[in-house]
């Protein structure tokens, strides 16, 4: 595991007790985010189950984890 995947981990479980429960998966998306943006977190994917449920939601969303853009164009075809 890299030490900004491990950071993220950290920073995530310091301040997720002090997030109302409906808004930590916007803050989640939001970390993520910053994260991208100034480390690099490009190995979350392989540490997915490292996280919690609700910053792998996050992640996925992010990464577009799951999503492959061939099979989501057949589907429109």
């Amino acid at each position: 595991m890299s030490p900004e995947i491990a950071l993220l981990i950290d920073t995530w479980d310091c301040v997720k007790s002090f997030i109302p429960a409906k808004e930590r998966l916007h803050v989640a998306e939001n970390l993520v985010r910053s994260f991208e943006d100034n480390v690099d977190i490009a190995d979350a994917e392989n540490n997915i189950n490292e996280f919690d449920s609700v910053m792998k939601a996050a992640i996925v969303s992010h990464f577009d984890i799951g999503f492959d853009e061939e099979e989501d164009q057949e589907d429109w075809d």
